[in-house]
Formats: C-alpha cells, structure tokens, sequence
C-alpha cells in the first residue's frame, strides 16, 4: 500500500521530513524571502530538488541558478549547494543514495 502525505501539512521549517524512512530521504525546505541556507554538501546523495511554491536562487558549485515554482534540479550532492529565497518558497527534495 502507498504511503500518502499532504506537503502542505508538514510544519516543520526550514526542514520537514516528508516520510519516516531514510531512503530515498524526502524533506520540504521552506524560507521566508531573503532567507539563505549556509553552503554545505550531501556527498553520499545525488539530489532532486522540486520548487513548489516562489522563487529561489541556488548556489551550486561556482554556478547560481534562479528557479521558480514547477523548475526541478537534479545534481551531484558533493558540490556546495546554498538555496536563496527571493520571495517566500518551499521546496521538495529528494535525496537518493549513491550507487557506486
């Protein structure tokens, strides 16, 4: 049987688990505009990150990105990634071990 979760009913910010398993790991990110997370790495991750709702720039790496809602990102969590609001957002993340 599936397992089904309202995204909009998890309240946890910035980061709220969607399910109660660790694989593949699933958060909503939510921001309030302006709001920045520090850089930092998923090196045991390859990430796919759906906006929802808002704009966001991602820092990935050297490059930065603007996505607005429905944009989706997939990459190699081992780069530096800090997410930006440009306006209130939530975001979907995925993060899907490597398979070496």
């Amino acid at each position: 049987m599936p397992e089904i979760t309202s995204v909009g009913s998890l309240e946890s910010t910035p980061h709220a688990a969607v399910f109660d398993v660790d694989a593949p790991r699933t958060v909503r990110l939510q921001l309030e505009a302006d709001e920045r997370m520090p850089k930092h790495r998923h090196p045991k991750s390859n990430v796919v990150l759906y906006v929802l709702d808002g704009t966001l720039e991602l820092a990935l790496g050297d490059d930065s990105y603007d996505l607005e809602s429905g944009d989706v990102v997939r990459f190699d969590g081992d780069q530096e990634i800090s997410p930006h609001a440009r306006t209130a957002c939530a975001a979907l993340l995925v993060f899907a071990p490597k398979t070496d």
